[in-house]
């Protein structure tokens, strides 16, 4: 242990001989290990960390599939729920839950939307929470909801600061929840925010709450259900047995109006399990990809960063071999040089961690607040916790070494006799040739991450430009939310109708409808169609609810046949419009208007008359080319009430916002939730894909600016190491630009070697990222041929100061100092 003290002492001293170069390799290893620790950070806190309850590890998610998977997996029916608490014996406890969407709240006096979870009475004593204040919500408190008792509630301790300010007699008071009145019993602990790990819950609430017998209906699927592992079962054995009841709980719980093709859909679900420790996310999936893409991209900078202080390393053990030899001569052992020498990389790089831990909380914190755009308060905390803190130390550690390593083993090849008197400089020879693999190397991996970066850039534009089949300048959103105890519209179509009048008569305003996903929803709902009466197999098509005149004030073109109006409500028979590309999917080669079509999971929708048939927009996602689409009438959905209202304007949007929003509330049904242009809410679900060029630019970046500091120090110590032989060289005749052409012309096939080597890896690399790009090859010649010789100017730049300098020597000079 002396001995390691000692060593790390001597170290630090060798380092601050040398501060400019420490400082420089300080700042390269804390953005390299500071950008690791960030991306895992948040990786962490998205995938790997567990809920805040008792023994998370046993909780099981119960979920159904529908038979084409499309749209992932499915909740469960609260009879389902029921039927499977009943019947299964591999839990010692299960609850159903539902979150994640918006409510209105009125508390003291205060009206906003927040964000309800609702539960069945075992969801806190099967998690194993025990409350800061009062009792948790039991069997008995849903029990009763079927009947006139009084409804309660359980607050969380982020919405009990927030709203009633900790006061610490809360329990027994009231809050309003779209209206109903519930009595508060227990605030939870600040560890738990609910099962949606980035979402908060505000307010937890029994399921029934509400009193709404239609969430009893068999064919409703809106509950989430989590059960208990007993002592000593497993997942496997919690799925096999999930399998072996699914049929006999779809035989009690299905609906009764369910008959044909509808029946068939339904007996054709398939049941799962999966862990359920770490709960719920919004953006788990969302980020799954960009998140491990990153992840690659940073342990490249890493590794550039390791490869460029290995050859800093180099020249500085070569630069003390006098005393590498005086050390060894008074009996110093190979190991203990290695040791000495592994001791100040490990050093190095303990003090670049340091700097870069401080840097990744910073860093995560803003990656994660720019990547949510949620309705809810975001609760994810990417802060560091042992597991991320023994990912820093290993990777701390294992850079250290991985710089150290060639230094090290320099090191113990060194003459004691030849190093006492070999002189500093040489003769003869350029770089070290392990020194230029090194820089090679550093180049080669450099070209993968801008070629990378260039790609990502180009991917993007194309995003933002690409025609999409619709218009998005001049177009405001309005995300419309009931107002409390306003929710019940006795006439929506005269209400709709009056709203978009009242709208209309805005300055600038030009056209107002209605749409329910809206324009760039980020994700694609698909229901199964058919031709009616066709024995042919159904096709999928993103299913859109629009008002009276959408597709003009969009921009979209009706090819055949006519838009919706106001008389499409629900008193006429209904209707539908399809893509261009569906028409031609489900009616090759005939008319589609006056046909008629049938959706494959609601009953009621059978024979709908095809009115009119629009341009395949990519209307949703950037990513989806001529999508089949079908679109209802929005006034043909019963107890609608909640859609966007799109303005377009002749000018900025933003000019009418204001006055439309007071338009809106005037009615006295709505409000606007959330505002935002068209081009906003593009470039807002672009986020993904804009921080991930972004990001890839500052990396490639970096590794531009390390690749050239390496060959600048590289060369510098070559024309440094080399002055006798430059000397000898202009002594004898040459010319200063014979001198300049030697030094650029050996960075420039050290350039051209990792150039060479970093074209296959890159084109191996681009392979895993092609799911990613938009309307780019991934192995587009144009980008590769761009990054190149981006980097090959660059390369050539570093090594022309040096070669400048060594141009510059004085041969009587030179060779005095020989």
């Amino acid at each position: 242990m002396s001995q390691a003290w000692q060593d790390m002492r001597y170290a630090v001293r060798v380092l601050a001989k040398t501060p400019v170069v420490t400082a420089v390799a300080i700042v390269s290893l804390a953005l390299g290990i500071g950008a690791n620790t960030a991306i895992f950070s948040i990786l962490n806190a998205l995938f790997l960390r567990s809920l805040p309850v008792r023994a998370p590890r046993q909780l099981v998610a119960i979920s159904t599939i529908s038979p084409d998977g499309q749209n992932g997996k499915d909740p469960l029916s609260l009879p389902m729920f029921e039927e499977i608490r009943q019947r299964q014996q591999v839990f010692s406890g299960m609850f159903a839950w539902s979150g994640g969407g918006m409510n209105n709240f009125e508390a003291n006096g205060v009206k906003y939307a927040a964000s309800l979870e609702t539960v069945s009475g075992d969801y806190f004593s099967t998690l194993g929470i025990r409350l800061l204040l009062g009792r948790l919500i039991t069997r008995s408190d849903v029990a009763s909801q079927a009947g006139s008792s009084a409804r309660v509630a359980v607050l969380s301790y982020h919405y009990w600061q927030l709203r009633y300010n900790g006061d610490p007699e809360i329990i027994g008071k009231s809050i309003r929840v779209d209206g109903i009145p519930l009595t508060i019993i227990g605030v939870t602990p600040k560890s738990f925010a609910g099962l949606i790990i980035d979402g908060a819950s505000e307010v937890t609430a029994p399921i029934l709450y509400s009193g709404r017998e239609t969430l009893r209906e068999p064919g409703r699927l809106w509950l989430e259900v989590i059960g208990r592992l007993k002592p000593g079962a497993t997942l496997q054995q919690a799925r096999a047995q999930m399998k072996v009841l699914w049929p006999s709980v779809q035989v009690a719980t299905m609906p009764p109006g369910y008959a044909g093709a509808q029946r068939d859909r339904f007996f054709a679900r398939r049941v799962d399990a999966e862990s359920a420790a770490t709960g719920n996310s919004f953006m788990r999936e969302r980020l799954a990809r960009p998140l491990m893409l990153l992840m690659g991209l940073v342990g490249l900078v890493l590794l550039i960063a390791c490869v460029n202080l290995a050859n800093l390393m180099l020249a500085r053990v070569t630069g003390r071999t006098q005393e590498l030899g005086i050390r060894t001569a008074l009996g110093a052992s190979g190991w203990r040089l290695i040791r000495q020498l592994l001791t100040e990389s490990v050093t190095l790089s303990a003090m670049g961690a340091v700097v870069g831990l401080v840097a990744a909380l910073w860093i995560s914190h803003f990656l994660v607040n720019t990547m949510w755009f949620g309705y809810v308060s975001l609760v994810l905390d990417p802060t560091p916790d042992l597991r991320v803190l023994g990912f820093t130390v290993t990777i701390t550690v294992l850079t250290g070494v991985l710089f150290g390593l060639a230094p090290a083993w320099r090191a113990t090849r060194t003459d004691p006799a030849s190093a006492l008197q070999r002189n500093q400089r040489t003769v003869h020879g350029g770089a070290g040739g392990f020194g230029k693999l090194l820089a090679s190397t550093q180049i080669a991996l450099s070209l993968v991450l801008v070629i990378g970066a260039t790609l990502f850039v180009v991917s993007l534009e194309k995003l933002y430009s690409v025609d999409r089949g619709f218009r998005r300048q001049g177009v405001l959103l309005m995300q419309l939310f009931p107002q409390p105890g306003r929710e019940q519209i006795p006439n929506r179509t005269v209400y709709y109708h009056q709203l978009a009048d009242a709208l209309s008569q805005l300055p600038t305003v030009e056209a107002v409808s209605y749409s329910h996903m809206g324009p760039v929803a980020s994700y694609e709902y698909k229901i199964l169609v058919s031709a009616a009466g066709s024995s042919a197999a159904p096709v999928q098509a993103v299913e859109e609810l629009v008002g009276p005149g959408f597709f003009h004030l969009i921009g979209m073109h009706v090819v055949a046949g006519r838009e919706f109006d106001w008389r499409d409500d629900e008193r006429t028979s209904r209707v539908v419009i399809v893509s261009e590309s569906l028409a031609r999917r489900l009616f090759p080669g005939d008319r589609a208007v006056g046909r008629k079509v049938d959706d494959h999971g609601q009953p009621d929708r059978r024979g709908m008359e095809i009115v009119g048939v629009v341009n395949s927009a990519s209307l949703w996602t950037a990513q989806s080319h001529e999508p089949m689409a079908i679109y209802f009438p929005l006034m043909q959905q019963p107890g609608f009430n909640q859609s966007r209202i799109d303005i377009r304007t002749a000018g900025n949007p933003w000019v009418v916002t204001a006055q439309a929003q007071r338009t809106l509330e005037s009615m006295g049904h709505h409000y606007a939730l959330k505002t935002q242009t068209l081009e906003e809410r593009t470039s807002m679900f672009l986020t993904n894909e804009r921080v991930v060029a972004m990001l890839a630019t500052f990396f490639g970046g970096l590794a531009l600016l390390l690749a050239s500091v390496g060959l600048y120090g590289l060369m510098s110590y070559t024309v440094t190491r080399r002055t006798s032989e430059i000397g000898i060289r202009m002594a004898l005749g040459a010319e200063r630009r014979d001198v300049l052409g030697l030094i650029v012309g050996e960075v420039t096939w050290i350039a051209l070697a990792g150039i060479a080597a970093g074209v296959p890896l890159a084109l191996a690399a681009s392979r895993v990222i092609s799911g990613m790009l938009f309307g780019v090859s991934p192995t587009n010649p144009a980008t590769i041929a761009f990054s190149a010789v981006i980097l090959l100017g660059i390369a050539i730049l570093a090594g022309y100061l040096p070669a400048r300098r060594a141009s510059r020597i004085d041969p009587m000079t030179a060779l005095r100092s020989e």
